[in-house]
């Protein structure tokens, strides 16, 4: 399976930091009845019927060398992973690209959740300091008025977002933005109040990177399935038909936030009138 794939001019890499602990698939999909998963088992879940995935930022470059070179998210960050008993790998990962730290230009975030933007900043003792010096955080409006508010406090957030606007590197986006020729946020809200994607359109191709758009492989058929990380399920069931709607009649290449690495980029497909997971 593929870890990465070229859309027109733009060549975009699956870039790990962490995976994740096995999870009970019935504490993620709460209101999902267990024997609902049955006909998914095979390829949805483990042979534990647990939920596996990973955390995992995406890499754009243009294949000639020129533009911006854009991260969307960055993993848990230093963060010490139950799996590996290590912090996160992301910008081991990104030097075997052939790409370090200074180089990245962008840094979009899909939304504002820890295993999101997690090494958006380090810290030096109590001072934090920016992990990519050189890039500015496009970080949608929405969700930085939400996380902002007392009464919606996130450590997460705290310690990874709020220090980019004393820093100088944040951007406040609002809908539709142009990152490079071809390349725009799109706002797909509901799993946080600002969650957006990011679209690439080049060479007559598409590719969408969903975030937390959906987070196993289930959700591409059972399109209302939520799991309890979603901050409003009608908007973020709204926002997943939708997008997995152009997905499936436009030919679009989907390169998602959570589904299994070596089956993370793939297309929807539609068979009999529903949707499933074809990876690449």
């Amino acid at each position: 399976m593929t870890s990465s794939h070229t859309i027109g001019d733009y060549k975009i890499n699956v870039v790990l930091d962490t995976p994740a602990p096995p999870r009970d698939v019935s504490a993620i999909f709460e209101s999902v009845p267990v024997e609902a998963w049955d006909q998914y088992r095979s390829f949805a879940l483990d042979s534990n019927g647990m939920w596996i995935t990973a955390y995992r930022g995406h890499l754009i470059r243009n294949i000639s060398g020129e533009g911006p070179i854009i991260l969307v998210d960055t993993g848990m960050g230093d963060v010490v992973s139950d799996v590996t008993g290590e912090v996160g790998q992301l910008r081991e990962n990104l030097s075997a690209l052939g790409v370090q730290p200074d180089d990245i230009d962008i840094v979009v975030t899909t939304h504002c959740h820890g295993d999101h933007i997690g090494w958006n900043v380090m810290y030096d003792d109590d001072t934090p300091r920016l992990t990519f010096p050189n890039a500015t955080h496009w970080i949608a409006s929405r969700d930085w008025e939400f996380y902002s508010k007392p009464e919606n406090a996130n450590p997460a957030f705290d310690k990874s977002v709020k220090p980019l606007e004393e820093l100088g590197a944040l951007k406040l986006v609002d809908g539709v933005e142009q990152l490079a020729p071809g390349i725009a946020t799109l706002p797909m809200n509901g799993h946080t109040p600002g969650h957006q994607c990011v679209l690439v359109e080049s060479g007559g191709k598409t590719g969408v990177l969903t975030g937390d758009l959906f987070h196993n492989v289930a959700q591409i058929t059972e399109q209302t399935w939520c799991p309890v990380f979603d901050w409003n399920t009608s908007m973020s069931t709204q926002s997943r038909r939708s997008l997995l709607t152009l997905a499936s009649t436009q030919d679009w290449i989907v390169f998602s936030g959570h589904l299994e690495t070596g089956q993370s980029i793939g297309n929807v497909v539609l068979d009999g009138g529903k949707a499933s997971w074809n990876p690449l």
